[in-house]
């Protein structure tokens, strides 16, 4: 596609099916009782970036344990019964209970895993609710708050797991919309949620622009990049635009700011 791309990449924050558990044991309230969802603390120490998710059978009949590690002395306990099912431990005591609930298999058969977004340091959790395609894959983003020792939900994203920050701390990802072209989406936080900024069209030299697209393509090595224009799904061009302006950015002008920053010219090669 040509311009702008038919991928849901600007999905709103805070809305979806993952849940913290509402009488989970946390460091901020010290609340202590039962709760319903199945413990994922299991015998197996297995790390979760070494799980690979067969597309069949089931996701519900694979019963999968692991574990990830999202700061020194804390270990996040990983379970499909039910898909997906977290349990945040520090020295053996359970801090916090969560879930992000989807029967999907993504295309790549990742487990759940954690990633620097933001090259602060502090992951955030990543979570396949989708099976994607050629496009990138869906996941549920959850930012972790090492002060509360707990994660929030802040949203979703989708595309590749490559991440691009710009010169001001903005932070992202690439999402093909086709052969030769695709749609960066640039984010930031806003409290515990995340917040997109700008979205980039971006492309090969050789992909054709239609004769109906008047926007000003500007070229960063074997990138042609300019601002995207879709508003899909419906209100997200507004939405994103005000955040724009909301950071300080003039929309006449963003396009050569963004456009032009060294990472840009590193997605086509």
């Amino acid at each position: 596609m040509l311009g702008g791309a038919l991928v849901a990449v600007a999905m709103l924050a805070g809305c979806g099916p993952g849940q913290r558990d509402p009488v989970a044991t946390t460091a901020a309230t010290g609340t202590t009782t039962t709760t319903a969802i199945a413990s994922p603390t299991a015998t197996s120490t297995q790390d979760c970036g070494k799980v690979y998710i067969d597309y069949k059978p089931p996701l519900a009949e694979q019963h999968i344990r692991c574990t990830l590690q999202p700061a020194a002395g804390l270990t996040l306990a990983v379970s499909s019964d039910p898909s997906w099912s977290f349990e945040l431990q520090r020295a053996g005591t359970t801090v916090q209970r969560f879930t992000e609930i989807t029967d999907k298999i993504g295309q790549s058969g990742v487990a759940p895993l954690l990633a620097d977004l933001d090259g602060t340091g502090i992951p955030s959790l990543l979570v396949v609710n989708g099976r994607g395609g050629t496009g990138g894959e869906p996941m549920a983003v959850w930012k972790f708050n090492p002060e509360e020792t707990e994660f929030v939900r802040a949203g979703e994203i989708f595309g590749f797991r490559h991440y691009y920050r710009s010169t001001e701390g903005l932070f992202g990802l690439y999402a093909h919309s086709g052969a030769g072209a695709g749609v960066v989406t640039l984010y930031r936080w806003d409290g515990d949620s995340l917040v997109a900024v700008v979205l980039l069209d971006v492309q090969t030299p050789d992909w054709t622009v239609q004769s109906t697209d008047k926007r000003v393509w500007l070229r960063n090595k074997n990138v042609m990049c300019t601002l995207n224009k879709d508003d899909y799904p419906a209100g997200s061009l507004a939405a994103w635009r005000a955040q724009l302006t909301a950071a300080g950015f003039d929309p006449a002008t963003a396009a050569e700011h963004f456009c032009m920053q060294p990472w840009v010219g590193t997605l086509y090669r």
